[in-house]
């Protein structure tokens, strides 16, 4: 793209989640830049990116003159919320397009905020009590106001585990704020992802969740997404309108909203929402079945370069399924390697493989541990069940003290549960 040819995009963190995201800015005609303080197998973005920098992103006065030094046209942010407030700061000081402001991204980190709004536009949301409350009806969930990433996050079935639970919350949180909630545990988590551009404000993704397991302690644990939900048409029936009208009024100028709910005997409770790139990196499943390329319009909004939004919702847009394998080890265990990547990788659906171990890496509990994530797309469901049944048998962990396979596969039942309604 010749309009994006030798612009310098500077992007804030070089973790795994960010590797995708360079490589499709590369694939754009932008120089990338990723800068991050961390080194090492902490940040897989460096080697890959046209140019690293070991500056943390909140050293706000090196980076802007690096910036300025190197004539950085655009910045770009990732999955979390704190490489967002650094991501507008150096926007306002070089002056450069963000799609965000300090006002939006604050509804999004602070959850009381959030739901507040969706009141105001007939959103239904969780019932929620006062942290205080001496008349808690359990079980509930504990959650830090202000975090994302399921941090801080448990849930609680009784007093002492509600004691527990709720001054970890506090500790997590950065503002010392906590969100108390009924915990619907006989719901579907439901997630939305809206493309706005201005006024323009359009549902571009349904994903329903398959969580690990309904255990007590895997209660928050997910395991994959499946795309589309089997509830879409009830949503855009029932709450679609009044969440494109509250997006809408907040006036962003480019991005995305990542929208999360609770579906539970035929009605959708709102919980939290998130304007940035996805952890699930959805923008590989709008590429591969042709909808809405997102991330390169926020690229080439942040680029200040010109671009057309094709309006159009896709309703026969195949399928997808983003499934995140867990396996447990004795405490202790170091990783040497991960079995069948290669593999997987070599499976013609495959649009994303993001590892999230890698060697040496030390397991410091006998809870679950997430070892990678993987998405597929692809036209026929019957596919996608193959590779999914492949990946179970084809994915391992070796660690120091043995093989450990994966732990709650997801089945040809939980796929057939989620995507056939």
């Amino acid at each position: 793209m010749k309009e994006l040819e030798g612009k310098k995009l500077l992007i804030i963190g070089a973790s795994n989640y960010d590797v995708d995201v360079v490589k499709i800015a590369q694939s754009i005609g932008c120089y990338v830049i990723v800068t991050d303080v961390r080194t090492g197998k902490d940040c897989p973005a460096k080697p890959i990116a046209d140019e690293a920098w070991d500056i943390s992103w909140m050293d706000y006065d090196t980076l802007e003159k690096k910036c300025r030094e190197s004539g950085v046209n655009g910045i770009m942010a990732g999955v979390s919320e704190f490489r967002i407030e650094a991501m507008i700061e150096m926007c306002e000081r070089l002056g450069l397009p963000c799609y965000i402001n300090r006002e939006q991204l604050e509804i999004t980190r602070d959850k009381n905020k959030f739901k507040n709004l969706c009141k105001q536009y007939c959103v239904p949301i969780v019932n929620e009590y006062d942290p205080n409350d001496a008349n808690i009806l359990f079980p509930v969930i504990i959650k830090p106001t202000d975090r994302g990433g399921s941090i801080g996050i448990n849930v609680a079935y009784n007093a002492d585990e509600y004691k527990e639970y709720l001054a970890y919350a506090y500790e997590m949180s950065p503002s010392k704020s906590v969100v108390v909630e009924d915990f619907i545990g006989d719901g579907v988590k439901f997630d939305c992802t809206y493309y706005i551009n201005g006024k323009q404000t359009i549902l571009i993704e349904t994903c329903d969740t398959t969580m690990l397991g309904s255990q007590k302690g895997f209660e928050t644990k997910q395991k994959a997404w499946t795309f589309p939900s089997r509830f879409e048409k009830e949503y855009i029936d029932s709450v679609d309108g009044n969440i494109k009208a509250m997006l809408s009024d907040m006036g962003m100028e480019c991005g995305v909203a990542n929208i999360s709910f609770f579906y539970r005997n035929g009605k959708f409770y709102v919980f939290e929402t998130g304007f940035r790139l996805g952890g699930g990196h959805s923008f590989d499943y709008h590429r591969a079945s042709d909808g809405i390329d997102y991330l390169t319009m926020m690229i080439k909004y942040g680029m200040g370069v010109p671009f057309e939004v094709k309006p159009d919702f896709i309703l026969d847009r195949g399928y997808s399924i983003t499934y995140s394998p867990y396996f447990q080890a004795e405490k202790g265990s170091v990783v040497e390697r991960i079995l069948g990547e290669e593999e997987v990788l070599k499976l013609r659906e495959t649009i994303t493989y993001l590892p999230i171990i890698y060697d040496d890496f030390v397991v410091e509990d006998d809870k679950p541990q997430k070892i990678t994530m993987i998405s597929l797309y692809s036209e026929d469901l019957d596919t996608l069940i193959k590779d999914v049944d492949f990946i179970n048998k084809t994915i391992k962990v070796k660690t120091n003290k043995g093989i450990c396979p994966i732990y709650g596969e997801l089945t040809e039942k939980d796929i057939l549960t989620a995507l056939k309604p």
